[in-house]
């Protein structure tokens, strides 16, 4: 049964507040689930106030998950068409059903997922953070192929605060505490650092070797800007996503 948030909630007022049953990042908290949107939208006008980009018209948010933020491009941008693309095929088709969205299923491998390219936005909310640095690329890639000229893409990532975190024990991010120094030692040696999610994780079933906790450093995201030289680097926020994660927006000319 898909419920609705009381529209007391300000953080929910004018956007669709349809929530799905199944939806992994509903917790109950109204406030927190649509702050978390809201933030994601100011991220991206940020983004489009430093590359002087008035709207959109083609908007791709992978992965959409059950809209948490594709709710909000929908309500700032209504005449935009509006892909949902994600693993998990339940979420898009809601996407498709509640927002309007046309639904696309989401793939592990980056190049076996059928996009439609020319998208003027595309959104990445939190999945460079799990991935590890091939994969990385790949998807960077893939994104800059399908971005428009001029098209904007807006990443998130996990960087100091996240690493602080793991190294004062606020949070193990779901991986086993016993593998936190070595992802803190390829962190400060290598710029970018990578541990599975246990295979047994409770949260996570059927999950592989690849899905897990990334770290990313400012020079590593430098160093994907130089290896495409028609993507220009806008901004770099750290902690612009609900003051945790890093937001990373680039321009393809």
């Amino acid at each position: 049964m898909i419920s609705r948030v009381s529209s007391a909630d300000p953080a929910s007022q004018l956007v669709n507040d349809q929530i799905a049953p199944d939806d992994g990042m509903w917790d109950g908290n109204p406030s927190h689930y649509f702050g978390v949107g809201q933030s994601a939208l100011h991220c991206i006008k940020v983004s489009m106030l430093a590359a002087g980009i008035e709207t959109f018209t083609n908007i791709l948010d992978l992965p959409c998950g059950h809209g948490r933020v594709l709710r909000h491009l929908q309500h700032a941008f209504p005449r935009a068409q509006l892909t949902a693309c994600d693993i998990n095929m339940s979420a898009t088709e809601f996407c498709a059903r509640t927002f309007g969205a046309t639904p696309v299923q989401g793939h592990e491998s980056p190049g076996k997922i059928a996009l439609q390219g020319n998208y003027d936005l595309i959104w990445v909310g939190s999945l460079v953070t799990h991935l590890n640095a091939k994969v990385c690329m790949d998807f960077l890639d893939i994104f800059r192929a399908n971005l428009s000229r001029n098209g904007l893409l807006v990443c998130t990532i996990h960087g100091r605060k996240v690493a602080d975190r793991l190294r004062n024990g606020v949070s193990a991010y779901g991986l086993d505490p016993n593998a936190i120094p070595d992802i803190l030692e390829q962190y400060s040696q290598k710029d970018f650092a990578f541990c599975s999610y246990p295979l047994n994780h409770p949260k996570v079933p059927g999950i592989s070797a690849d899905y897990g906790i990334s770290l990313t450093s400012p020079c590593w995201v430098f160093s994907q800007v130089a290896r495409m030289p028609d993507m220009r680097l806008l901004t770099y926020t750290e902690k612009g996503w609900d003051n945790h994660h890093d937001v990373v927006s680039f321009l393809r000319e």
